[in-house]
C-alpha cells in the first residue's frame, strides 16, 4: 500500500525512514531464514540444512558429534547425522563405517530450482580460449575432487562397449586433443563407437544442466605415431566432434576452450602446472575428476632413471610433485597438462606414458605439444586457434 506516490508524499521524513529500514530488515531476515532451512543443493551445498543422513553408496552416516566439529552450528553441524558442507568441499559428505575404518562419502542432494542465468556467447574463439570461470579446488593419483568449472576444457572419451577410455582438452569448438595411444587399432578404429562429453565432473552421472555429449566425426592419429616397439614418440591426436544436432562445442562455465601456446614455446623447469582427468587411483577409475599440481622437469632429471634415458624423446617432456606424492594415471592418458600465463591457460602437454605412477624418480611423460602447431593446423584448418595468438609476447 504505501508503494502509491501519492502516499508516500502524506508520510513525513521520519515516517519515511523507518518504514524503509522497516522493509530491508525483513528482506533480511527472509534471506537469512531461507539459508537456514535451504533443503536442496545450491551450488557446492555450504547452505544445505536438510536431513538426508545416508551416503551417495547408500551407507549410514554417523553422527558429527563424535569428531572434530562439535560446536560449529554456523555450519550446520551438531549432534545429528545428517549430510552437511562444512569445508567448502565438493557437495556435502558425511563420515560412514565401512568395514573398520571411517571414511568420508559425498551424499546425493537434489538440486534446487534456480533461474538460468542469460546464455553466455556461442562459441569459444582463439580470443576466449583459457579463461577460467572458477579457479575453486575442491585423482589423478595424490590430487583432489574438482568441479569441471576449475577445468572445463577437459574431454570425457568413451567407447560403446569398454565404457569410459581416456582425457583429451577441448582446443577448438569442434576439436579436442588426446592421445594417439587412446587407440590401439589406430586407423582401423570404429569411430561410430566413439562418444565424447564436455562439462563433465563424474563419470558415472550424467548432469544436463552442465554436461554436452558428441559423436566423433573424424580421428586424425599423428602419422609416426608407432607403438608396436613400444615407443610412445608422436603421441598425439585430433578427434573432430559432433553434437546429435551437428553443432560443435557450446560456450558455458562448465565447457571452455583451452589456449595452444605458440610453436616450440616451452616453460622452465620448476614451473608448477596442473593435470587433470577421471584416472586410476588403485585398481579402479576415478568417480570424480580430479586434478592435481605438479612441477616441470629439467630433461637431465626425467633421464635419471635408465628407462626414461632409453624412451625420452625430443618430442616429449616430464613432470612431477617435488614430493611424488601426485601423477598422472592409467586412465588420464591424453588429458591436459596446462599452465597459466598471464591469467590464461595453455595446454602445453598430453598425458602420454610412465612407469607407474607416482613413484619416485619415475615421472610422468607428456607429448610436447608445441612441437605440433604446424600439424595441428594443418589438419584442423584453423591455423590462429594453433598459432596461439593469446600467448604473450614479452
Amino acid at each position: 500500500p504505501f508503494r502509491e506516490e501519492g502516499v508516500f508524499s502524506l508520510l513525513c521524513g521520519k515516517c519515511r525512514f523507518v518504514i524503509f529500514h522497516f522493509c530491508k530488515l525483513f528482506s533480511i531476515s527472509v534471506h537469512l531464514q531461507t539459508d537456514k532451512t535451504r533443503t536442496c543443493l545450491l551450488e557446492d551445498g555450504t547452505s544445505y540444512r536438510g536431513s538426508v543422513s545416508v551416503s551417495a553408496y547408500g551407507h549410514s552416516c554417523l553422527r558429527w558429534f563424535k569428531f572434530e566439529w562439535t560446536s560449529e552450528a554456523a555450519k550446520g553441524l551438531g549432534p545429528h547425522n545428517y549430510c552437511r558442507n562444512p569445508d567448502q568441499s565438493l557437495t556435502p559428505w558425511c563420515r560412514v563405517k565401512r568395514g573398520t575404518r571411517i571414511v568420508r562419502e559425498l551424499c546425493n542432494i537434489s538440486k534446487c530450482p534456480v533461474p538460468k542465468p542469460p546464455a553466455p556467447p556461442a562459441v569459444d574463439t582463439e580470443l576466449t580460449c583459457g579463461e577460467m570461470p572458477s579457479q575453486r579446488m575442491n585423482k589423478i593419483v595424490g590430487g583432489a575432487m574438482t568441479s569441471i568449472e576449475s577445468q572445463p576444457w577437459v574431454a570425457a572419451i568413451f567407447h560403446r562397449r569398454s565404457g569410459f577410455g581416456c582425457g583429451g582438452s577441448l582446443i577448438a569448438p569442434c576439436w579436442v586433443l588426446t592421445a594417439a595411444h587412446c587407440f590401439p587399432d589406430g586407423e582401423n578404429t570404429k569411430i561410430r563407437h566413439l562418444s565424447v562429453y564436455l562439462g563433465k565432473s563424474y563419470i558415472n552421472d550424467t548432469d544436463a544442466d552442465r554436461e554436452q555429449k558428441f559423436t566423433v566425426e573424424q580421428m586424425i592419429i599423428h602419422p609416426k605415431y608407432n607403438n608396436s616397439y613400444g615407443s610412445y614418440n608422436n603421441d598425439i591426436a585430433l578427434l573432430k566432434i559432433k553434437s546429435q544436432d551437428g553443432k560443435c562445442a557450446v560456450r558455458t562455465p562448465s565447457v571452455r576452450t583451452v589456449c595452444l601456446p605458440p610453436h616450440l614455446t616451452m616453460l622452465p623447469p620448476g614451473v608448477e602446472c596442473s593435470i587433470a582427468g577421471f584416472g586410476k587411483e588403485t585398481w579402479h577409475f576415478s568417480q570424480y575428476l580430479k586434478q592435481a599440481k605438479v612441477t616441470l622437469l629439467s630433461e637431465s632429471d626425467c633421464k635419471r632413471d635408465p628407462t626414461y634415458a632409453r624412451d625420452l624423446t625430443s618430442n616429449m617432456f616430464c613432470a612431477a610433485s617435488p614430493t611424488w606424492s601426485t601423477d598422472s594415471c592409467q586412465g588420464d592418458s591424453g588429458g591436459p597438462l596446462v599452465c597459466e600465463v598471464s591469467g590464461r591457460m595453455f595446454v602445453f602437454g598430453v598425458v602420454s606414458w610412465g612407469e607407474g605412477c607416482a613413484k619416485q624418480d619415475k615421472p610422468g611423460v607428456y607429448t610436447r605439444v608445441t612441437n605440433y602447431n604446424n600439424w595441428i593446423a594443418m589438419k584442423t584448418g584453423l591455423p590462429a586457434y594453433a598459432a596461439g595468438v593469446m600467448y604473450p609476447t614479452k
